[in-house]
């Protein structure tokens, strides 16, 4: 059972992540029509701006998940390259738990607050008036799946790693670890 929620939340993960890309998406296609309304037709917007702005929050919210799921953020090395493979191991189990707690702490803050922003009818202030909870959800989903992301990380099996070429089991302490997202 448990194996099926991690495909699935793995599944809205990288559904999310490509999303995300449409967000990008989304922005370009902002700043052209701004571009054009501004210089071709004298007339700007003013919408563009906030559109700009909230679909940026969505993608860094629906691509900070996959980020924590593949190991893709950026981390500082040098403490844990010069550690052994068990402590580093045990380092990063640490590490990522901490990392999870964190995160759904956060995550509890921000789901608190998309409910009284959706209760209140909160809107937002920039040139687009929408409910804030529209953005503030985003952000909520974000702490929340990489605080599981890294749950997983840190409860998770690593006892055996698969080997790319071969595809047999091997020690964790006789070969290095590969994450089979990234690549060697």
């Amino acid at each position: 059972m448990l194996t099926l929620l991690a495909r699935v939340h793995d599944g809205v993960t990288r559904a999310g992540f490509l999303l995300g890309g449409v967000t990008l998406c989304g922005i370009v296609l902002c700043f052209w029509l701004e571009v054009i309304a501004r210089y071709f037709f004298n007339s700007p917007t003013l919408w563009s701006g906030a559109m700009v702005a909230y679909l940026l929050c969505l993608s860094i919210s629906l691509a900070t998940p996959e980020l924590a799921r593949t190991h893709g953020h950026i981390a500082i090395t040098v403490l844990p390259e010069r550690l052994s493979p068990a402590t580093r191991a045990r380092y990063d189990r640490f590490l990522a738990v901490l990392t999870g707690i964190v995160c759904a702490v956060a995550g509890w803050i921000c789901v608190q607050e998309s409910l009284r922003q959706f209760n209140y009818h909160t809107t937002t202030a920039l040139g687009l008036d929408i409910p804030k909870v529209w953005v503030s959800a985003f952000i909520a989903y974000a702490l929340v799946s990489a605080a599981l992301h890294f749950l997983r990380h840190g409860f998770g099996r690593s006892a055996a790693q698969t080997v790319p070429d071969t595809g047999t089991s091997a020690p964790a302490k006789s070969a290095p670890a590969v994450d089979p997202t990234k690549g060697p």
